[in-house]
């Protein structure tokens, strides 16, 4: 069972932490989050205990507790894969960045699908500018609510967000809407895989560009997967130099069929 456990305080470590989950049972590993550049603390740890009923004691008993000043969170969550959840960090810090060089630019279409808090919604928005359009869709209202909030606090009138049906794949967009589509740190929600796909291939333009971060999936399966549905051909990934980790964000353009 892999836990995350929030709020932490600057200087906590990974034997302090796992002493506290010790208390509960076994403990198979605990890793603190750091910033890739200066290897400061996020603030939040991921750990994994291999009973789940000792995990489960152990998230009971310690969400909302005190650890020195602070309150932390503890929940369960998806189990992630090797240097992802560092990797996932530095994407959000570097969205701006990290977009431009896929290809988004001024005055693009952008669909941001299971867009969550917004961070690349709102870089999206920045980046294509007024005469651009970004076009976020998630099944949480709130997550909508939310951006809608941000935007209007930047300034920003390019957004329209959109209401997912958790049971369909459809976006409600006409074809070829899109100069470029955002599928980061969703896929693992989605059971019809083929479906979104074949969905996302119909909103892209021909000259289109389908930007995935393969979050708690990875970079290998999510390959073995574009290559069965044959819809999308490779473009190319984009990670940090240096840092070795199961999942990157990975550029794709659309096939002729």
């Amino acid at each position: 069972m892999q836990l995350y456990i929030g709020g932490l305080p600057e200087d906590t470590g990974e034997e302090e932490l796992k002493a506290l989950l010790s208390r509960f049972g076994a403990v198979e590993s605990v890793t603190v989050i750091r910033d890739l550049s200066s290897g400061h603390s996020k603030g939040f740890a991921i750990a994994r205990m291999p009973n789940t009923t000792e995990g489960e004691e152990a998230t009971n008993q310690l969400n909302g507790t005190k650890l020195g000043e602070r309150q932390i969170m503890v929940g369960r969550m998806h189990d992630t894969l090797p240097g992802e959840m560092e990797f996932r960090e530095w994407l959000r810090d570097n969205a701006s960045e990290v977009l431009v060089r896929a290809g988004i630019k001024r005055e693009d279409t952008v669909v941001d699908y299971g867009c969550g808090p917004g961070i690349f919604t709102i870089a999206s928005a920045r980046i294509t500018g007024e005469q651009g359009r970004v076009f976020a869709l998630d099944v949480r209202q709130q997550s909508l609510e939310r951006i809608r909030e941000k935007a209007e606090k930047e300034g920003l009138a390019n957004i329209e967000t959109i209401l997912l049906d958790s049971s369909k794949v459809a976006t409600g967009l006409e074809d070829e809407r899109a100069d470029a589509i955002l599928l980061y740190d969703v896929m693992q929600e989605i059971e019809d895989r083929q479906g979104l796909l074949q969905e996302l291939y119909r909103v892209l333009k021909r000259d289109g560009l389908l930007s995935v971060f393969p979050m708690h999936i990875g970079t290998e399966k999510l390959m073995q997967i574009m290559d069965e549905v044959g819809l999308f051909r490779f473009r190319d990934c984009c990670n940090v130099l240096g840092h070795t980790t199961a999942s990157e964000v990975v550029n794709f353009e659309k096939r002729s069929i």
